[in-house]
């Protein structure tokens, strides 16, 4: 779960910028939006955390770089032992001609297996200057301290902390698990973490896999979901053809061949058949048509191609805990689709594990609609074009009963284009 994400010159933030899951004081749809520190094992926690948040702005403000600053951070985690480590890949503030001179900072503070985390590093040019973990037991303690090459470790033999050697673009936390320190588990409860925290951008073909897994579960959900809906789809199933294997036979060209996804070394194109009823003159079902969701593009519509694409990452998440983010969630999507979603997360029953969704719109109804003001956040970018991420709590004499959308397009709230 996740509590704070804070992050400072990457992309279009050159500013240091938090997204907070930490809810205020405010008791508005407290326990329904919302869940208890005791819940997810922070006993020390007076704060409760809320189970989604929703980010609105305008094009080009900000909302897709704060999701891909999180991105950055989860594959500089997961992939900083490459060949090619991903820490040089890492874009500094856009607009600001020595901005690669000044540090980034990028940190989350999370929950893991009921214990809090707070996770981070700082990067100059390329190279990491510091990275750090903390955990709480009893208090917060230090696991590891790093300053450029130098790292400080608790409760470690100094013998033990001669055979690390560091590299200026491998992150500490990648390699710790290949020594045997006695971490009581930290390194592995952060790794994991970052490796379940799901993050969609466009149409991302991958979470498809999720409707043939436990033995269909997610698939007879979506299926509830897409009657609801009222799409016309009857039945979904995976199409899977192994089209190589990335070490013998991987061509240079192989990953132009469509929707692909990794399992182990062999590499899958991946496609769903969405099966719609066929009637008579009567009325009555006479027979089932088959139709590739890509294969076939242009038949299904591309909000039902987009629906189908992140809805399996969706009930992932919720089945799990999890914590997902998803970029602009009402694109090509009915309002009330997209509200059904937000309402699957901010719910008792239906979100029993307590997942979080964070997402960015432009729908501005969704602004109205059974939400907290400490789930509302703005994208905005000034003149210099530095974006600015703020929630609508931090703003003074905002009413429970306001109408949020309508004070937002009036610029109470956020710098908007003038079109006039």
């Amino acid at each position: 779960m996740l509590i704070n994400f804070r992050f400072k010159n990457t992309r279009s933030f050159y500013e240091e910028n938090n997204l907070s899951l930490e809810a205020t004081k405010d008791d508005d749809l407290k326990g329904i939006n919302t869940f208890t520190a005791e819940e997810c094992g922070l006993l020390q926690n007076e704060n409760e955390l809320l189970k989604s948040a929703i980010i609105f702005g305008g094009n080009a403000s900000g909302k897709t770089n704060f999701l891909k600053a999180l991105a950055y951070m989860k594959n500089a985690v997961g992939y900083s032992m490459s060949e090619k480590p991903i820490i040089g890949s890492h874009t500094p503030f856009y607009f600001y001609n020595d901005a690669f001179k000044e540090e980034s900072l990028f940190e989350v503070e999370f929950v893991q297996n009921k214990t809090y985390y707070k996770y981070g590093f700082t990067i100059q040019n390329g190279i990491i200057t510091n990275e750090w973990l903390d955990k709480r037991q009893k208090k917060i303690v230090n696991i590891f301290t790093r300053t450029n090459n130098k790292l400080k470790l608790s409760g470690q033999t100094e013998s033990l902390k001669k055979i690390v050697k560091l590299n200026e673009d491998t992150l500490f936390l990648s390699i710790a698990k290949n020594f045997q320190f006695d971490f009581e588990n930290a390194i592995e409860d952060v790794l994991s973490w970052f490796k379940n925290l799901l993050i969609v951008f466009d149409n991302m073909a991958n979470s498809l896999d999720s409707y043939s897994r436990e033995d269909g579960k997610y698939k007879q959900q979506a299926l509830k979901i897409l009657k609801l809906a009222d799409i016309g789809i009857s039945d979904i199933n995976v199409k899977k053809d192994k089209i190589a294997n990335i070490k013998q036979d991987l061509a240079p060209n192989i990953l132009k061949a469509g929707q692909i996804i990794l399992e182990n070394e062999d590499i899958y194109n991946i496609d769903l058949i969405t099966t719609f009823n066929v009637y008579n003159k009567d009325k009555e079902c006479v027979g089932k048509k088959d139709i590739m969701l890509f294969k076939d593009r242009g038949f299904n519509s591309e909000g039902t191609e987009r629906l189908l694409c992140y809805l399996g990452a969706i009930l992932i998440a919720l089945d799990k805990g999890a914590t997902i983010l998803i970029d602009e969630i009402d694109s090509k999507l009915h309002f009330l689709v997209a509200d059904y979603i937000l309402k699957l997360f901010n719910s008792i029953d239906k979100n029993p594990n307590n997942a979080q969704l964070i997402c960015t719109a432009h729908n501005l109804m969704l602004m109205d609609e059974d939400l907290r003001r400490d789930q509302i956040y703005f994208t905005s970018k000034d003149k210099y074009g530095s974006s600015q991420l703020v929630s609508l709590s931090d703003f003074t004499n905002v009413r429970k009963n306001d109408l949020f959308s309508k004070k937002y397009l009036a610029g109470f709230y956020s710098k908007l284009p003038d079109m006039r």
